[in-house]
């Protein structure tokens, strides 16, 4: 989705995370990395894993500014969380995450943009090595049945795609520097959510209540990537595109 978007407004390439080189980074005024390996959500930190410091290294000595994509999950969770809100990960991949923005900020200073992200979502058919709320469900229509955990009862930032790749194109254009939080800035459940896009009387829903779950309601503040950006999202616009997912799923079943 990224690339497809950013290709109408900018030269850009896309190289396979086990390709890059000096040669072909380096060069760029900007590098996003979409890549990860499966032991950053699951395995205790190691620099050998750390696919941005790889990248941070890379480019260390030029001018590139890179786009390092991190989490919610840093924080500690409740509504209203600013960029100054309390650190505090409750997940290996959180713990990961912040360890991964310190050892890059080292290396490249203001060259470094973290961009800590909601819960991104759009139509994905895709394998993914952590999968996301929609893909989950997809996974489920296919077997009639989708199982939640505690999560189904919990508020989230829910963030279209297509939104985010209009906030990249502007944290290109303008210089972007430091933290931002990219979300909707609209507190939404996941219930209200699940029960918009799927048919209910075709797809049993399961909650299997975890007994030692510790994630919570939250939702960005979004005032500093606002007033960057100038892009503006309102519940009009996630309703337009919680019904374009919707006929997507409806295709799909």
């Amino acid at each position: 989705n990224l690339f497809n978007y950013l290709r109408k407004k900018f030269i850009i390439k896309m190289i396979k995370y086990n390709e890059i080189s000096k040669s072909n980074i380096s060069n760029a005024d900007f590098v996003v990395n979409l890549s990860n390996s499966k032991s950053f959500y699951e395995k205790k930190y190691s620099k050998n894993k750390d696919r941005n410091l790889k990248i941070a290294n890379i480019i260390k000595d030029s001018k590139t500014i890179f786009f390092l994509l991190s989490s919610r999950i840093v924080y500690s969770q409740r509504l209203n969380l600013s960029e100054k809100s309390k650190l505090a990960p409750i997940s290996i991949y959180g713990k990961n995450c912040l360890k991964s923005e310190k050892f890059c900020k080292d290396k490249l200073k203001k060259r470094l943009v973290i961009l800590r992200l909601s819960n991104v979502f759009g139509y994905e058919i895709g394998k993914k090595k952590k999968p996301s709320l929609v893909s989950m469900i997809l996974s489920g229509i296919k077997k009639k049945k989708i199982i939640f955990d505690n999560n189904y009862y919990l508020i989230k930032d829910f963030l279209p795609i297509k939104i985010l790749c209009l906030y990249f194109e502007k944290l290109f254009l303008f210089n972007a520097e430091g933290i931002f939080n990219v979300g909707s800035g609209i507190p939404f459940s996941v219930k209200k959510f699940v029960n918009f896009i799927v048919n209910s009387k075709r797809v049993k829903i399961i909650i299997k209540d975890k007994k030692k779950f510790k994630d919570k309601n939250y939702c960005f503040n979004i005032r500093k990537l606002k007033k960057f950006t100038g892009v503006k999202v309102n519940k009009t616009d996630l309703y337009k595109h919680f019904s374009y997912l919707k006929k997507k799923i409806k295709y799909y079943d």
